[in-house]
């Protein structure tokens, strides 16, 4: 009789897989099928958490305020010929924009906010979604920047609204006192903050502490007592303005930043010593 073979011996000491019961197989196959419907749930709601944009799309309802309403011819004049729920959207939100009830005040956190996602939607082609959202700020906060009213007319310009802005020019005027670029008007898109030396000049003692956020505060949205007489900032170039809200943004990282190597100098000396 032939002596095993040492494979022979070691694969007498592996047992033999033992068959899987069909009940283990329905629990494991459930398991599984409840695991991923948690995760497809959870990757929707976490979706919906990023997107979770004031916008009106085509198929909502639009329900206007008394307002709105009360504005019919001048609506009927802006009204596109197609007459879709989208185009009605959009015109309807014209109306509002200057004949909103609402007397609340816009932050520069409203305005990063909103800039964030006009941003997103523009470099994503979605130019209609990005005049929705600018159009529902302008109707939410009786009280804001000339900024939103600038972006909202690049965006016009692209879709060839000219009797909408028509309509906005009259808010702005009500709302700051003052005139609006005109549909002709070159766009003011590439000016740059560097180039206003009166700005840069009261600007750069300030930076980077608090109080250059109070210099963006008043060239952006204005003082209170501004607000109270319904009147806004002189109006600024629009490339200016979102030089200033970029500055503002970059603020609290840059002080961070200044303040860790204040903290780590004085740690040097400290050791030093």
């Amino acid at each position: 009789m032939a002596a095993p073979t040492a494979s022979a011996l070691l694969n007498s000491f592996v047992p033999a897989p033992a068959a899987t019961p069909p009940m283990t197989w329905l629990f494991l196959s459930v398991a599984l099928l409840g695991g991923a419907g948690w995760i497809i749930e959870r990757r929707k709601r976490l979706l919906l958490e990023t997107e979770k944009d004031s916008v009106l799309w085509a198929d909502v309802q639009v329900r206007p305020g008394p307002s709105a309403m009360d504005t019919h011819q001048q609506l009927d004049d802006i009204l596109p010929d197609g007459q879709s729920p989208a185009e009605k959207a959009r015109s309807i939100f014209v109306t509002a924009i200057g004949e909103t009830t609402s007397r609340r005040e816009a932050t520069l956190i409203d305005l990063h906010q909103l800039e964030g996602k006009v941003t997103r939607r523009r470099l994503r082609g979605d130019v209609f979604d990005a005049v929705l959202l600018l159009q529902q700020h302008l109707v939410d906060f009786r009280y804001t920047s000339p900024w939103a009213f600038l972006e909202l007319r690049e965006l016009y310009k692209t879709l060839d609204r000219q009797k909408e802005w028509e309509v906005a020019r009259q808010a702005f005027r009500k709302r700051f006192g003052q005139n609006a670029p005109t549909w002709d008007a070159p766009s003011t898109a590439d000016a740059q903050l560097a180039d206003d030396r009166q700005l840069c000049k009261e600007l750069l003692p300030l930076w980077p502490y608090r109080e250059s956020r109070m210099f963006v505060l008043r060239w952006v949205l204005g003082d209170s007592t501004m607000r109270q007489k319904c009147m806004g900032p002189p109006m600024l170039p629009l490339g200016v303005y979102r030089d200033l809200l970029f500055i503002d943004g970059m603020l609290d990282s840059v002080m961070r930043a200044k303040q860790d190597r204040v903290d780590t100098d004085l740690a040097g000396l400290e050791i030093t010593e």
